[in-house]
């Protein structure tokens, strides 16, 4: 194989930055002393690297990693494609490589198939190898175990989780397209657990019974799940309603400490009855609370006239920073919930420890959300220089009374990041006339103004037709695929 010049470097480095800002190893044979390197391999068909010999190493930020494979003597460059096997006919990168490792992309949560072949060298004869090596492997964390399809409660009443993983994230996997129930809640208590369906794109699938639900006072994470919660009236997730006395926080107000993430991700959520959160009146500080990519369909009962979806208020708490990204939340019916967020009027950064508070939606659809209440309620929060918002690309319809950005900031602080950027305020088919006017909530003076007019919101259907909306493409992404 030549030695690579300068200028051959530079062209191929362009070339591969076309498929993916990939970092290239050259790799060799024998240095001759001259300008290229010999190979004594010559006259033979050669092999593809093993399987074994291959090595995955991410980065430490997990966002990228780098594949090398050990040099194949008189070879003239190797065919590689990467496969992300939710979609394995469609190559992630395909590309010959004039060397022995590449770096890439890396994304949370998927199962790679790489295809590597040696190709062969005319100078030395040496032709193809007949076959090429595949290597699985994934970028999911590891596995603390899987749990076979049936009811949730029996299994984790079998199989209690240990004592001493206090602190330690154990992830249980789910089959893809399995099939499992909650009978009763299930609280996890200080012990920080994920729940996931090893596959992206085929959701297990997990049965609230009539008492069924979820409860923890640590982190908690739910990944690529389809709930079906309209048998339940308990929340989707609760806080437990004994805390562990571990995570009180005396110095802090007596607030219960939850500093683990709290999130869902990649979820489709059918029929909530009542609460998604509910802080089963103890006195919660959730850190960090966030969804992305998330569906929900509220179906409230009228149990609902005076709570909230998210009610962390009852026994004085509130979360730090709420978080939706590439989200939809929608309410098949009119009963008169109160609000969308509510936490206690004495909830704020300070008193729990923090140094800044905040709201954040970013690229959400609301539909049918509080239409009669108010989108948010915490007034702690409120004219404070440390409450942030980033409110940004979502379209709310019959939300909030008509008084979207009025009531998910409360009262404005200049200090603050206060970032309202492209929102839709469409109540009773008009623009909202409240709270995006110069010198009040939203300033942003780019709100849009034509209806989204949504294909079929009565049966679930949020993709927006307004011209505004497909020139700017806002609201979750997912009525854009």
């Amino acid at each position: 194989m030549k030695k690579l010049s300068a200028t051959s470097k530079m062209l191929g480095a362009l070339a591969v930055m076309a498929v993916g800002s990939w970092l290239l190893t050259s790799c060799a044979d024998t240095y001759d002393g001259g300008d290229t390197f010999e190979s004594s391999v010559r006259n033979s068909q050669l092999a593809s690297p093993a399987e074994g010999d291959i090595t995955i190493t991410p980065n430490t930020d997990g966002d990228k990693m780098n594949i090398a494979w050990p040099v194949v003597h008189g070879a003239g460059g190797y065919e590689v494609a990467l496969y992300d096997l939710s979609d394995p006919a469609t190559p992630l990168f395909s590309q010959t490589v004039d060397g022995c490792s590449i770096t890439t992309s890396r994304e949370e949560d998927v199962n790679y198939k790489l295809v590597i072949r040696t190709l062969g060298n005319s100078r030395y004869n040496n032709t193809d190898a007949p076959t090429a090596t595949e290597k699985l492997f994934n970028s999911f964390e590891a596995s603390f175990a899987a749990i076979p399809e049936g009811d949730l409660n029996e299994y984790f009443a079998a199989h209690p989780i240990p004592d001493d993983s206090v602190g330690i994230n154990l992830n249980y996997d789910l089959t893809p397209g399995g099939h499992y129930t909650l009978s009763s809640v299930l609280d996890f208590g200080r012990h920080t657990v994920t729940l996931r369906t090893t596959s992206k794109a085929n959701n297990a699938v997990l049965t609230y019974g009539e008492q069924g639900g979820l409860a923890t006072c640590a982190g908690f994470k739910a990944k690529y799940i389809t709930f079906e919660c309209g048998q339940s009236t308990q929340p989707v997730l609760a806080l437990s309603e004994t805390p562990d006395p571990a995570i009180l926080d005396a110095d802090h107000n007596n607030h219960h400490q939850i500093t683990d993430p709290v999130a869902f991700q990649n979820c489709i959520i059918n029929n909530v009855v009542r609460t998604f959160m509910f802080d089963n009146k103890q006195k919660y500080c959730v850190k960090s609370f966030s969804m992305t990519n998330v569906l929900v369909k509220f179906t409230p009962d009228d149990k609902m006239s005076s709570t909230a979806y998210f009610q962390i208020y009852d026994g004085g708490g509130f979360i730090n920073d709420f978080t939706a990204t590439n989200c939809t939340f929608w309410a098949a019916n009119n009963n008169k919930v109160q609000y969308f967020i509510r936490y206690n009027n004495s909830g704020r950064c300070d008193r729990a420890g923090y140094l800044t508070n905040s709201i954040n939606l970013r690229n959400c659809t609301f539909y049918n959300i509080a239409k009669e209440g108010q989108m948010a309620n915490h007034g702690g929060f409120d004219g404070r220089n440390t409450s942030n918002y980033d409110i940004t690309n979502n379209i709310f319809v019959d939300c909030g009374s008509g008084q979207v950005p009025r009531r998910l900031t409360g009262r404005i602080n200049p200090a603050a990041v206060n970032n309202f950027a492209y929102n839709t305020y469409w109540f009773d088919g008009a623009p909202e006339t409240e709270g995006y006017t110069s010198n009040s909530y939203d300033t942003s003076n780019n709100a849009l103004q034509t209806d989204p007019a949504f294909t079929d919101a009565a049966n679930g259907n949020f993709t927006p037709t307004g011209a505004d909306q497909v020139a700017r493409k806002t609201g979750d992404p997912r009525w854009w695929n």
